[in-house]
């Protein structure tokens, strides 16, 4: 749903890629090795100036949009393959075609071929494809091979033109300010979160997380709005237009039953006037699936959308979103118009919210710790993802909690990879390590209640952004997987409300999270409110 000044392509870091205070690209020295084979000699290159000096390396891009990590000068290669000794040079690369764009790194090897010419094979090189490829008869896929294939090329060559040079270095331009951009964002939020003034700790003080849940509980006795809505400063500047992350949400509403089909297409038509004649929609109809998506999303506050939607009676699709006024009150608008016109949130029904992370960067470490954050609470969301109103979560069918991998991610393509479908609770089906990239929270059950979408909002903000400002200095925490608490309660006999030790301890891992993501009273009373509603999940589908 978010978009941005998207990147011409795809990067990633390798060994080789800018780092904290480094100005230049340039790979490692190795010392000159010798390594034997039963035909053939392999020297490893280095730069022939210097024993000690590294190899200065330079990128080079393909007019099919391959990026090639090469020595800057061809001859250091040339020069040291004979007829009976190869060279092994050790490349970083990537190969964009239809399935998006793969990663590869390792040695390449090259040989002078009979008639004299040198020719390039993958010897160690490693593509993020991974399983989810074939490779040819020999292992080697079609993406190794078009590395080789581009290293070849470069060696046949007696160099690059201006044109490849320009393109090469505005590449290499875009990386390093993409990946100063987010170290700084990073750097910002840990700033910020240091900057912000103490506030009791849900964590510590279990006092201040049951005060904000009797009184919650007390709201929802007197038929009062049980999550508190905001208008000001909702999301404590997770989400401001200026330092914030911008969002968007999906609402998916029904009707009741006892509605025939004419009613329900009469309403869908109302509610589509009365939210253009309220200036939120920019026209009064009922669109066609993911309409908003191929009229290209914006921030203006007028381009909500009712959409159809073949699993319920319509989805209404937001804009892109930041923490104002107009916002909320467009939402609680929404909302209204809605449940005036019969609208429900039936066991169905889902609501998503999608979350700008164009600080990701390519940075795998930020994905991979958004990803076991949300693991590591995984029970306490999926709790909080019920709607209130209802008895209990509508099941995991279309947000099946992610796989968690046994090992981390190691680039930004994986991720996406493996982490890709509407079927399940975080999909980074739009993350390729651009500007435009953003998550979507889908485990949020539906709601017509401007209160929970706000809370639902500030938990996915809150979660992503702490991420960025742990990954690499904090560990996430240990995974609890859906339906933990209910197992656990039953394997102790645990029926009823929970007092003293056992309620402190059914508690925590919604205290810790609360203290996590949210360093102001406001956002963790909001979500302590949202606790005190639902109940926790059992797992099942």
């Amino acid at each position: 749903m978010i978009v941005g000044s998207g990147s011409r392509i795809d990067h990633q870091h390798h060994s080789v890629a800018p780092t904290r205070g480094t100005d230049t690209l340039v790979a490692e020295a190795a010392p000159l090795t010798i390594e034997e084979r039963p035909e053939r000699a392999a020297v490893r290159i280095v730069d022939t100036s210097s024993a000690d000096a590294p190899i200065m390396q330079t990128y080079v891009v393909s007019g099919d949009d391959h990026l090639l990590f090469l020595p800057r000068n061809p001859d250091i290669i040339r020069g040291q393959v004979t007829d009976d000794q190869d060279a092994l040079v050790n490349v970083g690369a990537s190969v964009a075609d239809e399935d998006g764009r793969h990663f590869i790194e390792g040695d390449v090897r090259v040989s002078r071929g009979p008639d004299g010419q040198l020719q390039v094979s993958p010897e160690s090189l490693q593509c993020t494809g991974g399983d989810m490829h074939a490779g040819d008869e020999d292992g080697t896929c079609v993406h190794q091979g078009a590395i080789a294939n581009l290293v070849q090329d470069q060696l046949g060559s007696s160099g690059r033109s201006a044109v490849d040079r320009a393109a090469a270095q505005e590449v290499l331009d875009e990386v390093a300010a993409e990946h100063a951009a987010s170290i700084a964002a990073q750097d910002q939020a840990r700033a910020e979160r240091a900057a912000q003034p103490a506030v009791r700790s849900y964590l510590e003080d279990m006092d201040a997380f049951q005060e904000a849940y009797d009184q919650a509980r007390e709201r929802q006795r007197a038929g009062e709005p049980l999550v508190p809505y905001m208008t000001e400063n909702a999301t404590g500047g997770l989400g401001a237009r200026e330092g914030g992350r911008a969002f968007g949400v999906e609402i998916e509403f029904d009707y009741p039953d006892s509605m025939t089909y004419s009613e329900r297409q009469a309403a869908s038509q109302r509610i589509a006037r009365e939210l253009h004649e309220a200036g939120i929609a920019p026209d009064a109809n009922v669109n066609g699936w993911h309409a908003s998506a191929r009229a290209g999303y914006t921030d203006a506050p007028n381009a909500w959308r009712l959409e159809h939607d073949s699993t319920v009676a319509g989805e209404i699709v937001s804009p892109i979103l930041y923490d104002e006024p107009q916002t909320w009150n467009n939402l609680a608008q929404v909302c209204e118009i809605v449940r005036r016109n019969g609208g429900i949130a039936s066991p169905r029904t889902g609501g998503h919210v999608h979350v700008a992370v164009p600080d990701y960067d390519h940075t795998v470490e930020n994905h991979n710790q958004l990803i076991n954050t949300v693991a590591g609470y995984e029970d306490v969301i999926y709790r909080l993802a019920q709607n209130p109103a209802a008895d209990r979560h509508r099941g995991l069918e279309w947000c099946t909690p992610n796989t968690q991998p046994s090992r981390p991610y190691t680039s930004v393509s994986a991720v996406q990879s493996y982490n890709n479908s509407h079927h399940i609770g975080l999909n980074f089906q739009s993350v390729h390590g651009r500007q435009s990239d953003h998550a979507e929270f889908r485990m949020w059950d539906g709601s017509l209640d401007p209160g929970t979408i706000q809370a639902q909002v500030n938990v996915s903000l809150g979660l992503t952004n702490a991420a960025l400002r742990e990954a690499g200095s904090t560990p996430p925490p240990p995974p609890q997987r859906v339906g933990h608490h209910r197992r656990a309660r039953a394997q102790a006999g645990q029926r009823g409300p929970l007092t003293g030790e056992a309620w402190a301890n059914a508690t925590r891992s919604f205290r810790d999270m609360a203290d996590r993501i949210f360093g102001r009273e406001e956002n963790r009373a909001q979500v302590a409110a949202l606790f005190a509603g639902t109940r926790w999940h059992d797992g099942r589908y």
